[in-house]
């Protein structure tokens, strides 16, 4: 487990770095048109994918048992079954992909200023989504065999490639066709190698002789993805329609602008992602157990760390993100301040509902509050239009957090509290708005000093982002050290040094 957190974090980062890269070459060669117009077919397909519905979470579910008791006749015949679903998928998306085609002018809108043609466009990444399924069965039976950094390392292998061939090409050609192109051959060829790996590792997967499942365990799986059908619609409804309103009510330029902003705010998701999702099985084995007080009191330590990490990546990108476009593109490619701080506001609570997500999946509590993603959609549908003819990007944005809030950030609390803790939910919505408030003084506090430094360009930038940091964990670590939650996580970490420090000495 180590390893493949250590190797996902190192491949995530230097993700990042490419493609900052492959961004900034875009754009110079392209401009923001194509950029908007790259981000909005890449959503209308993430929202197209509605179509897996879990299956990838519910197969790698089930191969866990069997691989455990090296059941290779069950694990076949799973991986049989899993092989013919996403092919099925795959041809349910490329029709579904293949009906969008007529709306596409009402979605779009204006691409006069795009030479090529637009349907032509569209159904090059229609053929990169549907081709990833073909193969990617394989590729979960590694995952489930807690192997990632194997998928991992060729996944980043071959985006190295695509960067910098697509980088070489744009260059050259200056031609869109040719960038998605390559990203079609390299997702091929990933996903080709991926599963040549799998059948390397698992020489049991080409034998033809494989049994059916019996009724009653195709139930069991269908009643897995069915648990999780309605959280995959309702999640994708509210977390990935924002280009999509955004090209519709605006225009699809800006969703180029706020997609820029987007890619940095992904790498905190990303590095916040990494780190809580190494809790996950800690916090499984905990809610195995019969301890509530102890539950309750891991669950508020990691509310702490949530707070903290998100809270200050929110106000550190709300400050610093603006200047580092201005310095990295210009000030052309500028969003308003206040679709900036919609932007920050919504990282921030969809990302603090992890601990609540985290207890409700291990506690297998998804029965209840089931329809809350479906409310959620509904309601950010309904404002997108509504905040978004008012207040443009802003008002789109805005729309997501005011949905989460009245959906997710009420319901789910309640049903942890009242499910795992048997208590009252108020403690918790009271210490939320105490931390959120703590988080925006915090943030303000600390950024007061900045324009008070005359230094400026990269160098000032980067001394600005050094204060900044200094000054708020200062002040939150000041204002909620003498919290339960903070000591009893304290006490954790220096349990752990003392151990790595034995642990050490003994080695030697």
């Amino acid at each position: 487990m180590v390893k493949n957190a250590s190797v996902t974090l190192a491949m995530q980062v230097v993700k990042n770095v490419l493609a900052f890269i492959s961004r900034t070459v875009f754009v110079y060669v392209l401009g923001a048109e194509y950029l908007g117009v790259n981000s909005l077919f890449t959503e209308i397909l993430t929202v197209l994918s509605f179509a897996e519905l879990g299956i990838g979470n519910a197969m790698v579910f089930s191969l866990y048992k069997p691989l455990a008791t090296k059941n290779i006749d069950k694990i076949k015949s799973l991986m049989r079954l899993y092989a013919r679903s996403y092919w099925a998928i795959g041809i349910v998306i490329a029709v579904l992909g293949v009906c969008v085609i007529p709306f596409l002018p009402y979605i779009v809108g204006d691409v006069s200023y795009v030479k090529e043609n637009i349907t032509l466009l569209y159904l090059l990444f229609l053929l990169n989504s549907v081709l990833s399924y073909f193969f990617v069965y394989k590729k979960s039976l590694i995952i489930a065999d807690q192997r990632n950094y194997i998928v991992d390392i060729y996944q980043q292998i071959f985006y190295a490639i695509q960067v910098i061939a697509q980088s070489v090409f744009l260059i050259i050609t200056r031609a869109f066709i040719p960038y998605l192109l390559i990203v079609v051959l390299c997702t091929f060829l990933n996903n080709y190698f991926v599963a040549r790996k799998a059948d390397k590792m698992y020489p049991y997967l080409r034998d033809r002789n494989v049994k059916p499942l019996g009724k009653t365990e195709i139930k069991d799986i269908v009643a897995n993805i069915k648990a999780l059908v309605v959280y995959k619609i309702g999640g994708i409804a509210l977390e990935s329609t924002t280009s999509i309103f955004t090209s519709m009510l605006i225009n699809v330029v800006t969703v180029g602008l706020y997609n820029n902003y987007k890619m940095f705010v992904d790498v905190f998701r990303t590095i916040g992602n990494q780190v809580m999702n190494s809790i996950v099985a800690s916090v499984g084995n905990l809610n195995a157990g019969t301890e509530d007080d102890k539950k309750e009191r891991v669950f508020y330590e990691i509310f702490y760390l949530n707070a903290w990490f998100y809270g200050f990546a929110a106000m550190g990108l709300y400050y610093f993100t603006s200047p580092l476009i201005t310095i990295w593109l210009g000030d052309s490619y500028l969003i308003g301040n206040g679709a900036v701080a919609a932007a920050c506001l919504y990282f921030y609570i969809s990302n603090m509902h992890y601990p609540c997500y985290t207890y409700r999946t291990t506690a297998g509590l998804f029965v209840f509050g089931k329809y809350v993603p479906i409310a959620a959609a509904v309601i950010n549908l309904g404002l997108a239009f509504a905040l978004g003819k008012l207040w443009g990007l802003t008002g789109i944005l805005l729309a997501s957090s005011i949905a989460r809030i009245l959906t997710y950030e009420i319901v789910d609390p309640i049903i942890i509290c009242k499910r795992i803790f048997k208590k009252n939910a108020l403690y918790y919505f009271v210490i939320y708005a105490v931390t959120a408030a703590l988080i925006v003084a915090d943030g303000y506090i600390s950024y007061w000093i900045i324009p008070l430094l005359p230094i400026t360009g990269l160098i000032g930038f980067i001394v600005k982002i050094v204060i900044f940091s200094i000054f708020f964990n200062t002040i939150f670590f000041a204002a909620t050290f003498h919290t339960q939650s903070a000591r009893s996580l304290i006490n954790r970490f220096k349990r752990i040094l003392i151990k790595n420090t034995n642990h050490g000495r003994h080695r030697k």
